[in-house]
């Protein structure tokens, strides 16, 4: 292999017979004395033969060049990821230098993925510490304390904020110091940096860092990645809940992340312990649960809908709403959904807005030998006594009827008709909200500190 050294040889060569063509070219013969001629003849042939020798010096000087480049490994500058980690964790991000710390972290984070492989051990003894850096406006006491006292309006506003934010897996930038991490392994790639992701998996305590890992692994490797190791984490975090000091949005809603995961292998083997889930200790459902039965359980979970329906346990309406609407799907071929359909219907313990949740189901189905069964329950409804809602069972029978015959109905008119007064009557505060067991609010007030995870 050619050589730096071998290079400058060659430009010193090349520079020497540059400068002899030169002198060479700038020679004038004397045109009076014939003697001269050959010597001129003879200054031509060498000019040429120089000319030729400096164009193969200069090729050579260019495969050299071009060698020498190839083969080195170019080190990238500035610190090392020890460094760059270093100062990572040591960032402070108030409100006065917000955006430039978000353009620091960014730089900081692609200076870890320039360095690749070399970034990888690194990365991984600091997600093996289980400590993490939130990327977040650190309120001083008197900004904490004009927050508190803003009202139950800014509170409000405040949880409904932290449920957005504690919610998704998708970032414009990496709201820790751990989600960056993650995705920075991602950007390396390589079995190395596959491998510190599934050591988060088997370690992690947090529910969202297992949730973001499987949507990592599963977009670098394939639907199946880390599968066994995801659901194995889900399912033991779920069932051994680890108190985490200092939780952030994620962390509270660390259940609703499990589950996620559990969904998003279609894992069904945690259905048994999740029917037992379902109604917590205060009586309220647990919608978090109840998702997951309904989009994985499917069928299978009808009984253990059917039972917390049934139990006397749930009172407040908007989980027997919610009850319902996961049950009446089945209705027309399971038994139990029947029952829970005709029991809404036919009982005066159900509101209308239950009963309303329960027809609302009724025609969403293509399958017309379903809506058959489904609309022979419905003619079966005993006379309730109330008009207004004797008519909407009527409306909903003439909407199945149409789907079954392929005809239009638009019940909206009819639906008018019935007047504010029914509808203010029957559903009064619906549009008020309420408390879900799986969206209250239990965390406290927001700290924006460093949260640290002790290891188990």
């Amino acid at each position: 292999m050619k050589t730096i050294p071998f290079i400058n040889k060659l430009t010193n060569a090349c520079t020497i017979a540059l400068v002899t063509v030169a002198v060479g070219c700038g020679q004038a013969p004397n045109s009076q004395d014939s003697a001269d001629a050959s010597k001129m003849e003879a200054l031509e042939k060498q000019n040429k033969l120089l000319k030729a020798s400096l164009k193969k010096r200069q090729e050579d000087l260019d495969e050299a060049r071009a060698d020498n480049l190839g083969s080195t490994t170019v080190v990238a500058a500035g610190p090392s990821a020890d460094e760059i980690l270093d100062e990572l964790t040591n960032l402070k991000m108030t409100s006065a230098n917000k955006k430039a710390m978000q353009r620091r972290i960014s730089f900081l984070l692609e200076s870890l993925k320039e360095r690749g492989d070399a970034s990888v051990p690194v990365i991984r003894d600091y997600l093996n510490k289980m400590e993490d850096v939130e990327f977040a406006v650190e309120r001083s006491e008197e900004e904490g304390r004009e927050g508190r006292g803003r009202g139950r309006g800014g509170d409000w506003m405040e949880r409904m904020r932290s449920r957005s934010r504690g919610t998704s897996l998708n970032f414009d930038q990496p709201p820790s110091l751990r989600i960056g991490l993650i995705d920075v392994l991602k950007e390396i790639g390589g079995r190395s940096a596959e491998a510190a992701l599934g050591e988060v998996l088997e370690s992690t305590a947090r529910g969202f860092e297992v949730a973001y890992v499987a949507k990592t692994v599963r977009e670098m490797m394939g639907d199946d990645a880390f599968k066994k190791e995801a659901i194995a984490a889900a399912h033991d975090l779920l069932t051994n809940p680890v108190e985490i000091p200092n939780p952030n949005s994620f962390d509270r809603n660390n259940k609703r992340f499990l589950f996620n995961v559990l969904e998003m292998y279609n894992d069904q083997t945690f259905i048994e312990s999740a029917q037992r889930m379902l109604v917590t200790d205060d009586g309220k459902i647990d919608d978090t649960v109840l998702d997951y039965l309904d989009d994985v359980g499917k069928e299978q979970a009808i009984s253990s809908i059917f039972q917390a329906f049934n139990s006397g346990n749930v009172t407040d309406r908007g989980d027997l709403a919610d009850l319902a609407r996961a049950g009446i799907k089945y209705t027309g071929s399971n038994p139990q959904a029947n029952q829970m359909f005709n029991d809404i219907m036919s009982s005066d313990d159900y509101d209308m807005r239950v009963k309303w949740s329960a027809l609302r189901e009724m025609d969403d189905v293509d399958d017309n030998d379903t809506l058959r069964a489904r609309l022979q329950l419905m003619q079966n409804i005993p006379s309730s006594g109330n008009d207004g809602q004797d008519k909407i069972v009527q409306m909903y029978s003439r909407q199945i009827e149409a789907k079954i015959n392929g005809e239009e109905y638009n019940m909206r008119d009819d639906m008018r008709n019935l007047g504010g007064d029914f509808w203010r009557n029957a559903f009064g505060d619906m549009g008020r909200g309420r408390d879900r067991g799986g969206d209250r609010d239990r965390g406290g007030e927001r700290r924006n500190q460093p949260t640290v995870v002790p290891a188990p």
